[in-house]
């Protein structure tokens, strides 16, 4: 299986700037069955990478003690696919732990905040007893990825952090975790960069540190890992292996053949342990004397993902326009194989979808726990994969360089359209694209829920079927608001998305229009 953890900015589309007012017509052509080139949906696609040295913001400060907001918000999006979003804990600052048993949770140090980086990553953190054992915080049935320091090449610090994840999940604390699970460890993050880098810097280790150096470093570390945690294949309820989490695709040397050709797979005992080989990828970084304007976060190229580095571009990244890059990103992914992607998180980071504690200063001057824009990708994306277990997915094409579409079946029935409306609206009049369905399904009764808000730049005051998440719980507030499809055709505004449903003759909310 390959996962992918994107913290760049990604992938196929174009936000096109149109006259006040203007309603374009377009006809979209569903397919009469579904495609051979159809790919399997994960009920977990869209996953969290939460940067570790803010984890018990997260979590919940103490055991027992859960960040009730955060579960709420994870919740939200369990109920809509049956099962919870996957968390990935580590990222940078897994390589600057260490283990510190006189430390209750977690001791950090932060380096000074700069206009590039107003929320930077700690610099160390001790981790303390009870830091593992916060997984319990989390609700029943998710899942983690769990980094450890592979950075330092110190095996004994390692050991010592996998020795305690290990009783923290197998051993004399598992009654703490009994409801979560640990499905796999992550040694190392980005070793690309330890070395000679694509960026034309040498990392601490100099060129002597190259994938053949790496692999088999990784190797003999993961070979002592396992005999503190009990690992065994992907299909078991064991814990795997991950490898990789290189910074690019196209970075000649660092790829995943130049590990696999430098047997990173050649014990057999170990590659039964091994589920997964990750990337990350970045185009670019934020940094306060860069210029960008409404619209730029969806000018993509391919394989990367989650807005800007150095933590987002305040206005595009923490706006309505994060979130319709989100759904379009984490779809496209999705149509093209990929399992699941990991969306970066940090305390204050720009490009977050939740904001966890009162301390969160994201730049939107909001002093408590919130959700940003982006949040209802999460909420969009798993409604469009639904509970079935056994949903496809398909892009649709169309005529519109502003429309996208992604076609769901369950089984070989067409039971969802998502179509996403990418024009830039800031003022004025907002325009519209007059959607009309042809083909399959549009004899049926079909439903159809919007993601409203005031203009592309917005922040607050979005809605998602007439339902607000921007609340102090977590919990929505607001009725569900459905629109009946009439004749086969919807009306979807400027910077909008839409999730059409077929067969739908009653709905839970109510139906307007």
């Amino acid at each position: 299986m390959f996962s992918f953890f994107f913290q760049g900015l990604a992938a196929l589309r174009l936000l096109g700037h149109v006259s006040a007012a203007e309603v374009q017509q377009l006809t979209l052509l569903l397919p009469a069955e579904r495609p051979p080139w159809s790919e399997k949906l994960s009920p977990s696609l869209a996953g969290f990478s939460i940067e570790m040295d803010r984890w018990p913001d997260w979590a919940g400060r103490e055991i027992g003690k859960p960040n009730k907001y955060f579960n709420q918000l994870l919740q939200n999006l369990g109920d809509r696919t049956g099962q919870m979003p996957t968390l990935r804990v580590g990222a940078n600052s897994q390589d600057r732990g260490t283990v510190d048993l006189r430390v209750k949770v977690m001791n950090a140090t932060f380096p000074k905040p700069s206009p590039d980086i107003p929320n930077p990553e700690a610099d160390h953190i001790y981790i303390g007893r009870d830091f593992y054992a916060l997984s319990g915080n989390l609700p029943m049935g998710t899942e983690f990825m769990w980094g450890l320091n592979f950075k330092a090449l110190n095996k004994t610090e390692t050991l010592a952090q996998a020795r305690l994840l290990g009783d923290t999940f197998q051993g004399s604390r598992s009654e703490l975790t009994k409801h979560v699970r640990l499905a796999q460890v992550e040694l190392g993050n980005e070793p690309d960069f330890w070395g000679e880098t694509r960026y034309s810097r040498s990392g601490s280790y100099g060129p002597e540190w190259d994938i053949q150096n790496y692999t088999n470093t990784w190797v003999s570390f993961a070979k002592a890992v396992s005999e503190e945690i009990d690992f065994g294949p992907s299909q078991s309820r064991h814990p795997c292996l991950s490898s990789g989490a290189y910074t690019g695709f196209n970075i000649p040397e660092w790829q995943p053949e130049g590990s696999l050709i430098g047997g990173i797979l050649a014990d057999k005992k170990l590659k039964g342990k091994i589920s997964q080989f990750t990337e990350h990828s970045y185009s670019g970084g934020y940094s306060a004397g860069k210029t960008f304007t409404v619209g730029d976060l969806m000018n993509k190229r391919a394989a990367e993902t989650n807005s800007y580095a150095n933590h987002g571009i305040p206005g595009l990244s923490n706006t309505v326009e994060g979130a319709l890059w989100m759904v379009d990103w984490i779809l496209l992914g999705a149509s093209i194989g990929v399992e699941r992607l990991y969306m970066h998180h940090g305390v204050g980071f720009r490009y977050n979808s939740i904001q966890p504690t009162n301390e969160s200063d994201d730049g939107l001057n909001i002093d408590h726990p919130h959700i940003l824009p982006s949040y209802h990708a999460y909420l969009i994306v798993n409604e469009a994969i639904g509970k079935s277990a056994g949903s496809y997915i398909v892009e649709l094409p169309t005529t519109n360089i502003t429309l996208t579409a992604y076609g769901i079946w369950e089984s070989s029935k067409l039971v969802r359209i998502v179509v996403l409306n990418t024009q830039v609206h800031t003022q004025g009049e907002k325009s519209s694209i007059q959607v009309s369905m042809k083909g399959l399904g549009t004899h049926k009764p079909a439903t159809v829920k919007l993601l409203e808000s005031e203009k592309t730049n917005s922040s607050i005051g979005i809605t998602w079927a007439g339902q607000s998440f921007e609340t102090s719980s977590g919990a929505p507030e607001g009725e569900i608001k459905v629109k009946k499809v009439k004749d086969g055709s919807f009306n979807l505004p400027a910077s909008s998305i839409a999730l059409v449903e077929f067969g739908k003759h009653e709905s839970k909310g109510y139906f307007v229009g």
